[in-house]
């Protein structure tokens, strides 16, 4: 979900020097008890940055939460993607991707934040980001340089570069995180039922991903879940 490694130092860099110039008096790379923290504002508050594996952030979350200091967790999404691959004949061809992420699609990220999302002192910022996929064409299919990818392709990956930084969403407090759950749902439902009113709001998620979501919301408080055979019947709570 991350940008890669070797484009991973842009990214952050780019949005840690947004985030210090949106917060006046604030300082890059502060040594806090145990920690290094990206940004610590001037009212001696919390931002990091995070460009992959939220969960990795879980303790650091925990121990600036114990602190009683606010803690701004800044994860960007890419968006939008755009492929440049560079051609045998030395032209480029610019395409679209169609893969894209969003909210909806980085709940398996949010599983071991779960006992702080609704936390006074957590901050979830998610950060549009739009990034251009740099390739070489090959003369022969290759396996990938890291070799993740399944199938051979006439192309190796090259880079990755940051092409526009977009809108930003904050996510604190249960009305912003209840504000996700889809119009029209019912006090009571199953995941059947759930699953299909994403699909109707135009959020494409897989089914095992809908199931995800509605975890971490239980795991939150904000829905209950009661075992009802071999399923579970879901209740939005405090409605």
């Amino acid at each position: 979900m991350g940008i890669n490694t070797l484009n991973e130092s842009e990214l952050h860099r780019i949005l840690k020097t947004l985030y210090r110039e949106n917060n006046e008096g604030s300082t890059l790379e502060v040594e806090y008890g145990p920690y290094i923290v990206d940004i610590q504002t001037a009212e001696g508050n919390v931002i990091e940055i995070q460009t992959q594996s939220l969960g990795h952030l879980a303790e650091k979350v925990r121990y600036f939460i114990s602190k009683k200091k606010k803690i701004t967790v800044v994860f960007p999404l890419i968006t939008n993607k755009k492929i440049e691959t560079r051609l045998l004949d030395g032209s480029t061809k610019l395409t679209r991707s169609p893969v894209h992420k969003s909210i909806y699609s980085s709940f398996r990220e949010l599983t071991k934040l779960t006992p702080y999302l609704l936390s006074p002192c957590f901050f979830l910022d998610t950060v549009n980001v739009s990034v251009i996929e740099e390739r070489q064409q090959t003369e022969e299919k290759v396996q990938s340089r890291n070799g993740r990818r399944r199938y051979r392709q006439n192309w190796l990956k090259t880079g990755k570069r940051v092409a526009e930084i977009g809108s930003i969403t904050r996510y604190h407090g249960r009305r912003s995180w209840k504000a996700l759950l889809p119009k029209g749902i019912p006090a009571v439902f199953y995941r059947a039922d759930f699953y299909k009113l994403l699909k109707e709001s135009g959020i494409q998620l897989s089914a095992d991903d809908a199931s995800l979501m509605l975890w971490v919301y239980a795991k939150m408080g904000l829905i209950e879940r009661t075992a009802e055979g071999r399923k579970y019947r879901y209740r939005i709570k405090n409605r």
